[in-house]
């Protein structure tokens, strides 16, 4: 657990927590800076009401980003199942490929056995599969090409799914932050209170 001294509004806290003593700070900075900005545009405003201005932003910044993540899990999911689609419908490209091809071999090794006759109408038909063979493959390049690219914005999606997964850490921490600074402009302002943090 490390323990990180930080400033805020020109008040020091403790601040003790798993995350590295850089994201403390990076937090706290987060939160002065949003008080401070409340403070400055607000110069009445008493310190525990911009502390509350300052708990509902970060706690509106929290439920968008919370919002956004789940709105960006729900593609991730559209995604994977695209993705699913497309690799049944590969698998069965290549099998009708591989039924051609050998549909393709029964019908040279027959040309090879027919006579004059046939010859013309064997090579007719292998060149009517021969183009339903390059259709098919085609076909199968187009939706590999696809898979390619539903797995690039699979991978962009994750990493922004990372992104706001941390961001929502950060909000929560301000809001447990904004508490115990609320609380403790509540016990230097009530000389009644006994300080116990």
């Amino acid at each position: 657990m490390n323990v990180v001294t930080v400033n805020i509004n020109g008040m020091d806290y403790n601040l003790k927590g798993v995350e590295d003593e850089e994201y403390l700070h990076r937090v706290a900075r987060y939160v002065d800076k949003k008080l401070k900005a409340i403070m400055d545009s607000n110069p009445k405003l008493s310190l525990a009401s911009a502390s509350v201005l300052t708990a509902l932003n970060a706690a509106d910044d929290m439920f968008k980003c919370d919002e956004a993540y789940e709105k960006l899990e729900e593609k991730v999911d559209k995604l994977l199942t695209n993705e699913e689609k497309h690799k049944t419908e590969v698998e069965a490209l290549k099998k009708q490929i591989k039924f051609l091809e050998n549909y393709n071999e029964e019908l040279l090794q027959k040309m090879k056995n027919s006579n004059a006759a046939s010859v013309q109408q064997k090579e007719e038909e292998l060149d009517k599969l021969n183009k339903a063979f390059t259709i098919l493959e085609d076909s199968a390049k187009q939706y590999k090409s696809e898979g390619i690219r539903l797995k690039e914005e699979n991978k962009e999606l994750k990493f922004q799914i990372q992104s706001y997964k941390y961001k929502t850490m950060d909000l929560e921490n301000k809001l447990i932050e904004n508490g115990i600074r609320l609380t403790k402009a509540k016990v230097k302002n009530n000389p009644l209170l006994k300080p116990d943090l």
